[in-house]
């Protein structure tokens, strides 16, 4: 039995990288998908207008593999900035050698740069829906992008050492990059004055973007419900009895619900679909205002997240639904994002702090353990070896 289960823990880690390998080149083609689509697309808008375009139609033939080429090689720094951004601290990929260029700052450098890009891609492929602000889209895209940027960059310069972190906003980037193929080639029109869920509806390559990428990003959320919820079990928050599963539970159906989103797309069966897109607010609304309840001393950057994501949640709610000023994309795109928001501040505020902290503890409890084994006369090695697991 020990050994089935030694093979057992041997093959999570390479599932896991697996996982994490096949969502970095999801990420990067994605984003190599939305580039394309804008450089041909920007392409196309110069030369139809000019006037002798009509005597120039072989440029297309020239300009259009430049635009692939210079997509493929976004996708490939985009690519490297993902590997930089998901190593462990001064880890170097595929090594046990500290790395310089895998620093703190370098990791949260290349992880604002691949958000900032996603969400300059982002509003560019939606660009008319902006054009009624005041500096359109461009204005959009400085705001937006520079937002992202400056705040996931903070965040991984404090979180990078958990690896619950890393693979959660591996997961967001997933959800985001297939959005923004979808976003890139949708043949829907303006989506965005309908709802978000019409990017799912067109049956061809743009719709199964989309679709797929709610199904394995709420597929994958529901499979680290656990571990993004286990913070909350240490004793100096003073969960409840039941709160760390509560939370675990509710974390899981918002998963699930949306990936069921993603499995019947709306204009399939819209009864269902709008039981799942209910069910994942429902879940989220009740996880943000229960947890402060059922952890007794929750971080307090946590609590104030909770009620911010509420009070944002009801205000855009009230903006679309009875000032009618914002279409339903605007609520779904800001619950969606407060989801993963809330998510991410549970990680970043409940798991330990440093990683240095334990592992220190753990070198003194071996050299505790050999000192005490060897004043005795008994074998070190297996002891030690079950302390350094358990610990």
């Amino acid at each position: 039995m020990s050994g089935v289960r030694a093979v057992a823990v041997g093959r999570a880690p390479i599932v896991r990288h697996a996982a994490l390998v096949t969502a970095m080149l999801a990420i990067a083609a994605a984003v190599a998908v939305a580039v394309s689509v804008e450089l041909i697309h920007a392409v196309h808008v110069v030369h139809e207008s000019d006037p002798a375009h009509h005597r120039n139609e072989g440029v297309h033939l020239v300009f259009d593999p430049l635009c692939i080429a210079a997509a493929v090689g976004v996708a490939v720094l985009l690519l490297a900035a993902l590997a930089v951004a998901s190593v462990p601290p001064g880890r170097r990929p595929g090594s046990r050698q500290r790395s310089a260029w895998a620093d703190p700052g370098r990791g949260a450098l290349a992880n604002a740069s691949v958000w900032a890009t996603m969400g300059a891609l982002a509003v560019g492929a939606a660009a008319e829906a902006f054009a009624p602000l005041p500096g359109g889209h461009v204005t959009a895209c400085a705001l937006i992008a520079g937002s992202l940027g400056a705040v996931t960059g903070t965040v991984h310069r404090r979180a990078h050492h958990q690896p619950a972190y890393r693979s959660f906003n591996m997961v967001a980037m997933l959800l985001a990059a297939g959005c923004l193929a979808s976003m890139s080639l949708t043949s829907t029109g303006e989506w965005w004055v309908r709802n978000f869920s019409t990017l799912g509806t067109s049956g061809d390559f743009a719709a199964a973007c989309f679709n797929l990428a709610l199904i394995l990003s709420g597929g994958a959320m529901a499979a680290m419900a656990g571990r993004l919820a286990g913070g909350l079990a240490r004793p100096e928050y003073g969960a409840r009895r039941g709160a760390v599963a509560t939370v675990r539970v509710l974390v899981a159906v918002i998963g699930l619900s949306l990936a069921g989103v993603g499995l019947v797309p709306i204009n399939t069966e819209e009864l269902i679909h709008n039981v799942f897109a209910s069910a994942a607010g429902a879940s989220f609304f009740l996880l943000a205002s229960l947890t402060p309840w059922l952890v007794r001393r929750m971080p307090r950057r946590l609590v104030a997240t909770s009620w911010f994501s509420l009070a944002t949640e009801v205000g855009v709610w009230v903006i679309y639904d009875r000032l009618g000023l914002a279409s339903l994309t605007v609520f779904e795109v800001v619950a969606f994002a407060l989801v993963f928001v809330w998510l991410i501040a549970l990680v970043v505020t409940t798991h330990p702090a440093m990683l240095h902290e334990p592992a220190a503890r753990s070198s003194r409890t071996r050299a505790m353990v050999r000192t005490s084994s060897f004043a005795v006369g008994g074998p070190t090695g297996g002891m030690v070896s079950a302390l350094a697991r358990s610990s």
